[in-house]
């Protein structure tokens, strides 16, 4: 057996070095394929009540950003009709007033509402992902979440319902004696699509005693005792609600919607989605290596054979 040629040693090895090398580009995230939905509804609450949620997203292969949306809303101050859209259009607007604090080429989700119905969708924009959204509402609304018809666990988002109460966003050092620390009276009720809802009584419960009678009687729940994600400071004191080490988290929600309803007036609820966030690391072949790998091997091929060739002669 004669010696390869160090030309063609030469060349083989170089060969072998593109394709075994990392030669990879970044997959652009197209616009929407992380979505939310939320439907609104009249705040039962009569007095001004905190409502906020925080976006956050993050660049392809890059940073992380967030925005939160704050409102306060008053049931009392609400016509019962017309109400739902209003709330709804009042959400997409406070949004969109937190996003203009951002520079234009880091605002990487969109806040929609059609017409004037009861509901509003987040959205990514493309090249961006979205992390995390956190609802936390204080307005005792029911409120139903969905995908735009695709299923949680089909997504790959994961749930925590966190109980608490309205005094912890309401009370004010110094100009009240006393701040509750159980729940008055009134029911959580939570419903998986269309399955009959769950009913919890409230009535005179710390939040994690509610919490744990949620995990017990709602399928696919379970109590953590530690948050599913990390707690999104806003410069809004009022948003940073510490985490009371207990809630609930559905990990594999096999349904299209949840809709959560609280109708006592001193509790709320943190309402937290994790998306999967794996655009930073989804990866493809580069075309351009690709196509030289493929060039030198085609190169090597016709000289094998010239030199086969030229010595059976």
């Amino acid at each position: 057996m004669k010696p390869i040629k160090p030309c063609c040693l030469a060349l083989t090895l170089f060969a072998s070095t593109l394709i075994g090398q990392a030669a990879y580009a970044l997959e652009t995230t197209p616009a929407a394929q992380d979505k939310l939905r939320i439907h609104t509804s009249h705040p039962k609450r009569t007095q001004d009540s905190l409502f906020s949620y925080t976006a956050e997203w993050r660049i392809d292969d890059g940073l992380l950003y967030r925005a939160t949306g704050i409102s306060f809303l008053n049931g009392a101050k609400l016509d019962g009709a017309t109400s739902p859209g209003i709330v709804a259009k009042k959400l997409v607007t406070s949004m969109k007033d937190a996003m203009i604090q951002l520079d234009p080429n880091w605002r990487g989700a969109t806040i929609t509402q059609t017409a004037d119905q009861p509901e509003l969708t987040i959205a990514n924009k493309t090249g961006f992902s979205l992390t995390t959204v956190t609802v936390r509402d204080y307005s005792n609304q029911a409120l139903r979440y969905d995908l735009d018809g695709k299923s949680f666990n089909a997504e790959g988002i994961q749930l925590g319902l966190d109980i608490v109460l309205t005094a912890d966003v309401e009370y004010l050092d110094g100009f009240s004696s006393l701040k509750g620390q159980t729940a008055s009276q009134g029911e959580v009720i939570i419903s998986i699509d269309n399955h009959d809802p769950v009913h919890i009584k409230t009535d005179g419960k710390t939040t994690k005693q509610i919490e744990e009678e949620i995990a017990k009687h709602l399928s696919g729940s379970q109590l953590s005792l530690t948050p599913l994600y990390e707690g999104l400071v806003s410069t809004d004191t009022r948003n940073n609600k510490p985490f009371d080490n207990s809630e609930v988290q559905i990990l594999n929600l096999a349904a299209k919607s949840i809709s959560i309803d609280i109708t006592d007036p001193t509790v709320g609820i943190l309402t937290k989605f994790k998306f999967k966030d794996e655009n930073h690391t989804v990866k493809v072949m580069e075309p351009r290596f690709m196509l030289g790998v493929l060039a030198v091997v085609s190169f090597l091929a016709v000289g094998f054979s010239w030199y086969r060739n030229k010595k059976q002669a």
